[in-house]
């Protein structure tokens, strides 16, 4: 089962929702990661409507070891708060430009 069958994890208002990731890798497919505890949350899925009207996706990573070790590199995002969530800083989709923040657990357009 994927993310998109079961009901969103957070409604935030202005058409985006929310769905949380785990990091929780097979460690016997995946020995070199032994050493790093699962984190839960890991990071985030957020469904949002394109400009003109068609559903799209994003996604972020908070920054933890975890993170910075198998996804050096790339952005991360700092979980200020989990209920209600904060996050810092704002999330652009690369796909559709959708831009803003999730603050107190809303959605704010930037």
């Amino acid at each position: 089962m994927s993310f998109m069958d079961r009901p969103a994890d957070l409604d935030l208002g202005d058409g985006h929702l929310l769905w949380w990731t785990v990091w929780k890798p097979d460690r016997s497919c995946n020995p070199q990661y032994v050493d790093l505890p699962d984190v839960d949350p890991f990071g985030a899925i957020i469904s949002h409507s394109t400009p003109a009207g068609v559903e799209c996706w994003s996604g972020v990573h908070f920054k933890s070891e975890a993170q910075a070790r198998v996804f050096g590199g790339h952005p991360s995002w700092d979980l200020v708060s989990k209920d209600p969530l904060t996050l810092t800083p704002s999330l652009l989709c690369r796909l559709c430009g959708d831009h803003g923040f999730i603050t107190a657990g809303k959605w704010v357009r930037a």
